[in-house]
């Protein structure tokens, strides 16, 4: 099986174009690039600082960077528009987008006279021709498969963070292996737009292979459980600390017993110490969570308690947090790379969920 597997983070994505007749996983071509929000983000502030209008269209990617830059441009004056689909780019709630001075146009302005950017998620047209440069191609890759962070549309006047966890814990209900929050292409839920969009631009620029998508946090920790120091410890205390989320999930004979996930930035070394122990004990509940600021947590079943984790593994941007706090923590590297942790969960899923 050939599959492309891209994590697209706030600030990187991870690209790992695993090819099993390769022999080993560290044969395989391996890419680390700035996520496409950081890269349309640089095009606003520097149509910002010419002063021009700014016309948004394409389809939907992460905010983060490019929303900031995009409330800058017309915090400073400078007029901007968007189209509709691209608009849930930076809010769910359209209504939000307008509030924040945006206008949301159906097509493009006639005789625009301002900088037109058209947003993609995956440019798998780019990636190709790249590669094609280093005697690799895209053609005849079986699967593609992408992580991006999808909150989901929630119904009005439910919180964001509170439907995340919902839907984690309705899908592990179901099935508690790690691959049930991966979907197929047919598998994505109505209310994942970002993941839709990822998907329709994979299918529209490889339509001979298959799709499967995945959110950033549990891919990672799927990633995590194929380093080699955690595949033989059980149970295991899973730590994605990224730039955004931070998600925590115990893990025993590869079944998720619960999920932790909280806002990194307002982590320090105590409270994450702290936070992790107590999930890990039972100790803490879903309300104390979210009260505090985070999504929540869900548990499937009791949780074995802190000093019966055999292995604490953590990955992501911010793990050196861990590396301040009084745990043992021991840092994955699967493919022995600590940038591949979500692609390998992504590879990992695929081979769990998808049949050739």
């Amino acid at each position: 099986m050939k599959i492309l597997a891209i994590d697209i983070g706030a600030g990187t994505q991870d690209i790992l174009l695993y090819d099993e007749k390769k022999g080993s996983i560290e044969n395989c071509v391996k890419l680390v690039l700035p996520s496409p929000s950081l890269v349309f983000a640089g095009k606003v502030r520097n149509a910002t600082s010419l002063g021009k209008s700014i016309f948004v269209k394409g389809s939907i990617i992460g905010g983060g960077a490019f929303s900031h830059a995009l409330k800058t441009h017309v915090d400073s004056g400078s007029k901007a528009s968007i189209t509709e689909r691209a608009a849930y780019t930076i809010r769910n709630d359209l209504s939000e987008v307008r509030e924040m001075g945006i206008d949301i146009v159906q097509t493009e302005p006639l005789k625009f006279d301002g900088e037109i950017l058209e947003i993609e998620e995956v440019s798998l047209r780019n990636l190709d021709g790249f590669l094609s440069e280093h005697d690799e191609s895209l053609s005849d890759v079986d699967v593609v498969a992408i992580a991006v962070q999808d909150h989901g549309v929630s119904p009005r006047g439910m919180s964001n963070r509170r439907f995340r966890i919902q839907k984690m814990k309705e899908l592990l209900a179901q099935n508690p292996k790690p691959e049930a929050l991966a979907f197929t292409e047919a598998e994505i839920p109505a209310y994942n737009l970002r993941m839709q969009s990822a998907a329709s631009e994979s299918k529209r620029q490889l339509p001979g292979a298959k799709v499967l998508l995945m959110d950033t946090s549990p891919d990672a920790i799927l990633g995590c459980m194929k380093d080699p120091i955690a595949e033989k410890a059980n149970p295991i205390l899973a730590v994605n600390v990224g730039n955004g989320h931070t998600m925590a999930a115990i893990l025993s004979n590869g079944d998720l017993i619960g999920i932790m996930e909280h806002h990194t930035r307002s982590l320090n070394p105590e409270k994450i110490e702290l936070l992790l122990v107590n999930f890990a004990n039972g100790r803490i509940s879903d309300d104390d969570v979210f009260k505090d600021g985070g999504h929540g947590l869900l548990f499937l079943s009791k949780p074995p308690g802190f000093a019966n984790i055999e292995k604490t593994v953590a990955t992501g941007p911010n793990r050196s947090i861990l590396a301040q706090t009084n745990l043992s923590v021991h840092f994955a590297a699967p493919a022995g790379d600590v940038m591949m942790t979500g692609p390998v969960g992504l590879v990992e899923a695929t081979q769990r969920k998808i049949e050739l």
